[in-house]
């Protein structure tokens, strides 16, 4: 599979966007064919999924053909976790790079130490961004990591609270905590899947975000993907957040608002399902159109709490096809019939859950349990 195909399923949101409104802004007309849930998957959909795995990223797993390749988007556990291929000649090159970066975006920058990590075969910068962030004590850390063939970057930066000692120690936590993982392996214990490694971790109170996406060699003009932002939100207290924002990020209402907006000039599109819609314990919205062109769009949503791990405040699910050269539309048609493309993607959403329990999760919303011994 080239770059261009992995660049899909995360290039497709905005383009599908800019060519909806731009495209089917003249027409008005409307139709509603509400279709049931669980609809049964067609012959060459059960031959698909005759054969499964389990893939993971961040802290969920999905169920999926064994033919599906999981596209790895961006990762954040504590701070960004970035994954390239390579050693020690493109990590030295990737420092000299980020070294011109620093002192190009701001000359009063300062770099306070660039040598060896905190662990074997790796490398630590340790920064300031300009002179603001050194009188406000904004320490910044890029942690290099090699791994057999891969790169690990590990983002950081010094809270207010911390000494430098207490900020480059943990640095060291989370460099330890690191390994690699082969891109068929799903752990068993409490941690964070990344892309092409995995990072230990048994506490829920930093920032997490995960992005993913599914290639479908059997179908290559279907994309779907998922994003994951617990603490989305988080700035808000409880309170406010609840009177003032929870409402406004509703699928439905937010639907609901454009088409108050748009009026007649509201992109036309055939209605295959719409409502409130349930995946695991995640009390969500779903939205399954067509598209005046062929296209099927869908999307689920869950508007969670900030903060709390086992309802994220943001968790969203999109499909599409039609897809062609990084366009959503540019396929000659779709490869599915609406039938089929609403069977697959209750099937994946179904396949939904955390890859291990974590503090709040029900029974049936995660595939291991690591208080259970294995069967």
């Amino acid at each position: 599979m080239n770059n261009k195909i992995k660049k899909t399923i995360f290039l497709t949101i905005t383009v599908i966007a800019m060519g909806f409104l731009s495209v089917y802004a003249k027409k008005n007309s409307a139709k509603e064919i509400i279709m049931p849930e669980n609809f049964k998957l067609s012959k060459r959909l059960e031959t698909l999924f005759l054969k499964t795995k389990i893939v993971c990223f961040g802290r969920y797993a999905l169920e999926v053909p064994r033919e599906v390749q999981l596209i790895s988007g961006g990762t954040t556990l504590l701070s960004e976790i970035k994954t390239i291929q390579g050693g020690i000649i493109e990590k030295n090159e990737r420092i000299a790079e980020e070294i011109e970066k620093i002192k190009k975006s701001d000359p009063t920058s300062e770099i306070t130490y660039n040598g060896k990590g905190p662990i074997e075969n790796s490398w630590q910068l340790q920064y300031y961004d300009g002179k603001f962030s050194k009188e406000d004590g904004d320490l910044f850390f890029k942690t290099y990591v090699i791994k057999g063939s891969h790169i690990f970057i590990l983002d950081g930066s010094r809270r207010k609270d911390e000494t430098i000692a207490d900020a480059t120690r943990n640095q060291m936590v989370r460099a330890n905590n690191l390994r690699l993982r082969d891109e068929n392996e799903v752990p068993k214990e409490p941690g964070y899947c990344i892309k092409n490694g995995f990072m230990s971790d048994n506490k829920y109170d930093s920032q997490e975000m995960a992005d993913a996406g599914l290639y479908f060699p059997s179908f290559p003009d279907v994309t779907f993907s998922i994003t994951a932002n617990k603490n989305a939100y988080g700035d808000y207290p409880p309170a406010e957040y609840d009177a003032k924002v929870r409402g406004k990020l509703s699928l439905l209402a937010r639907i609901q608002e454009a088409k108050d907006q748009q009026g007649k000039n509201y992109p036309p599109r055939t209605l295959l399902r719409e409502g409130k819609r349930d995946v695991q314990h995640w009390h969500g919205e779903e939205s399954l159109i067509r598209r005046t062109d062929g296209v099927h769009d869908f999307e689920w949503t869950l508007v969670g709490t900030p903060r709390d791990i086992a309802y994220p405040a943001v968790l969203e699910a999109s499909m599409y096809t039609k897809v062609a050269h990084n366009m959503v539309g540019a396929a000659e048609a779709a490869s599915l019939t609406d039938e089929e493309a609403i069977a697959l993607w209750d099937k994946l959403l179904s396949g939904l859950k955390f890859r291990v329990k974590v503090p709040g999760a029900p029974p049936g919303s995660y595939y291991i349990d690591p208080d259970k011994p294995a069967q």
